[in-house]
């Protein structure tokens, strides 16, 4: 394939994307995010250190960019998008470049159109889980050049993606594990060699030392959603981990002969590169945490406090039986023997009108819309026990195209761990950030199969694209996966800081709220909470506490304790939140204090904004 006509079709693809996303770049938000990206990234211009005098939600390395986005463009929500704007077009030239591995130049394109689709526009905030995604796919996109050249650059590069994932959220090690699960099987047969041929009675040492890793792994999987053991959850979040870990751990037994020694090396030399490319960001961030003082603040704040959100704020994947609504799409995709090409071409037109008539039911009914939604959502883990197929029994891939299996299982070990990126809040924002990685693992799939016929799988493309594009609204993010929301109205936000196009609702509550907390505050410090940093940052009022989410800094002690601190800082007024996102309300005897200092009162929506005279 020439790079012109990569060119041809990739640069129009980037104009289209951009285009589109461009026109949905400012609609929507969650206040609570908005307010928790836009906070953290002023304090770090202020000079503060994240975890360190901070409770930062995430590892913190976009707070930085953040900041510096702040810095060069102006405190303003909507300065915040423009590097996810720009990291989006990087991502879906990447994911170009894989889908080109799969299919032409026109597909391709297509295939980047309908990921774009289902994700950023429909919640373009400058979430760090969107930057997990970014970096999973350039991470794979390297794992596919090792492949072809077995350069151990690409192993570096495609560790660099996982730390700088890490470094960004904690979820990036989701991506690291679905890679090592991924190189144990690489490198199971030298290069060119094959994988199932008997090598001899060399002792089993290598396959009890793996298996007894992939049973740590699965316990440490299976621990990690405690106490949430559930059919959906172990489906969603548990199935596809063990699975593949358990077909790795039968193709090392069904290989006895295999010399340890050269199985070592082998791990090793594609191992090494990709741990030195992960932990080298990694390192840079952490001694620059030691310099700054910060690392016991870092550890609890990466490695426990978001754990506490398990308490107070989790949402249950769909159940399992759910999946019955992807059958139609595996009826679709399935792979045919023989099939007769004019046959197929009049089929896929009639085919295409039936489409058209589902989706304009899904787009007057609740119920067909639902459905749609459910057949995509349901499918990594179904993908990875395909995946845990094709590394455990070679049988299953016969007939598939040359490399087809190889890359497959590249695409369903990332995906089936990536994830876990919905645990353990599984709304239906959180698939969109691993939708995409589903789309190009089902498109692999169906190429390396290699015989379901062409019109039916444009006409399935077309079909989800539509859907998307039709169908899903870009902001309208409350009721997504629920229902099409054809009357999402959005208006500006009319406040300085921030340039946002919200529901109606929302402009009318914080254009009443901030300008009356800032003049009653009279320049003052003020406290909000629980969960308002929404608040901090409209009003443009410091917030001179550690709290960002109430949940991430633990028991706040007893109320006089907490009133002092509120009069060390000289907190001229407070805003009580009645309805917090994931923290819980207030015990009631620090509400109870706080109302008796603070006496006078005015109820705004949720909020309850108190002051003295």
């Amino acid at each position: 394939m020439s790079r012109r006509a990569e060119w041809r079709w990739g640069l129009p693809m980037l104009v289209i994307c951009g285009i589109y996303l461009g026109v949905s770049l400012d609609r929507g938000w969650y206040p609570h995010d908005e307010g928790a990206l836009g906070q953290t990234a002023e304090r770090v211009l202020h000079g503060e250190v994240p975890h360190r005098d901070f409770d930062e939600p995430y590892t913190g390395l976009l707070t930085y960019v953040h900041a510096l986005a702040f810095k060069l463009g102006g405190i303003k929500l909507t300065v915040l998008r423009l590097p996810l704007f720009a990291a989006t077009l990087l991502w879906l030239a990447c994911l170009f470049r894989i889908a080109l591995r799969f299919v032409p130049p026109a597909a391709a394109s297509a295939v980047a159109l309908v990921a774009l689709a289902w994700s950023v526009p429909n919640y373009p905030a400058s979430m760090p889980s969107w930057y997990n995604l970014f970096l999973a796919t350039a991470g794979i996109a390297a794992l596919l050049r090792w492949q072809e050249s077995r350069s151990a650059r690409w192993l570096v590069l495609a560790g660099l993606a996982g730390g700088v994932s890490f470094l960004i959220k904690l979820s990036g090690l989701f991506y690291v594990a679905g890679v090592l699960l991924f190189l144990l099987f690489a490198t199971s047969s030298a290069p060119g060699g094959s994988a199932e041929e008997p090598v001899g009675d060399a002792p089993r040492f290598f396959p009890a030392v793996v298996t007894i890793a992939l049973v740590v792994f699965a316990v440490l999987l299976w621990r990690s959603v405690a106490p949430f053991y559930q059919p959906r959850v172990i489906y969603h979040f548990i199935i596809p981990g063990v699975a593949l870990s358990a077909a790795l751990a039968v193709r090392e037994w069904r290989r006895p002969g295999a010399p340890s020694q050269a199985r070592f090396r082998r791990l090793l030399q594609a191992g090494v590169p990709f741990l030195a490319g992960l932990l080298l960001p990694i390192a840079v961030f952490v001694i620059i945490f030691g310099l700054l003082d910060g690392i016991p603040a870092l550890l609890e704040g990466v490695f426990v406090a978001p754990f506490r959100r398990l308490a107070f704020a989790n949402m249950r994947p769909p159940a399992p039986f759910w999946l019955l609504a992807s059958v139609p799409l595996f009826l679709l995709l399935r792979p045919r023997q023989d099939w007769n090409a004019v046959h197929w071409r009049r089929t896929g037109a009639g085919l295409a009108v039936v489409l058209a008539g589902v989706l304009w039911l899904a787009a007057v009914n609740s119920f067909p819309h639902r459905l749609i939604w459910q057949s995509l959502r349901g499918l990594a883990p179904a993908l990875a026990l395909l995946g845990a197929a094709a590394i455990a029994w070679p049988a299953f891939t016969r007939g598939w195209a040359s490399g087809g299996r190889e890359k497959f299982v590249l695409l369903a070990s990332v995906t089936g761990l990536a994830s876990l990126i919905q645990f353990p809040y599984s709304s239906p924002v959180y698939f969109l950030y691993v939708a995409p990685l589903i789309l190009l693992t089902v498109v692999g799939l169906v190429q390396s199969v290699g015989r379901t016929p062409r019109p039916l799988a444009v006409a399935t493309l077309v079909f989800y694209g539509g859907f998307a594009m039709l169908l899903v609204v870009p902001g309208a993010s409350r009721g997504l996966g629920f229902r099409y929301a054809p009357q999402h109205d959005t208006v500006p936000l009319q406040l300085p800081r921030a340039g946002l196009r919200v529901n109606p609702e929302d402009a009318q509550l914080y254009e009443a709220l901030i300008p009356r907390l800032q003049m009653l505050a009279r320049g003052q410090p003020i406290w909000a909470g629980p969960d308002a940093p929404e608040v901090y940052f409209l009003s443009g009022l410091r917030n001179r506490t550690r709290a960002l989410f109430d949940f991430l800094g633990g028991d706040e002690g007893s109320a006089q304790a907490f009133l002092g601190s509120l009069d060390r800082i000289g907190v001229g007024a407070v805003v009580l939140n009645t309805a917090p996102s994931f923290s819980p309300a207030l015990p009631p005897s620090i509400a109870g204090a706080l109302r008796q200092r603070f006496p006078e009162a005015e109820v705004i929506g949720r909020f309850e904004l108190r002051w003295r005279r």
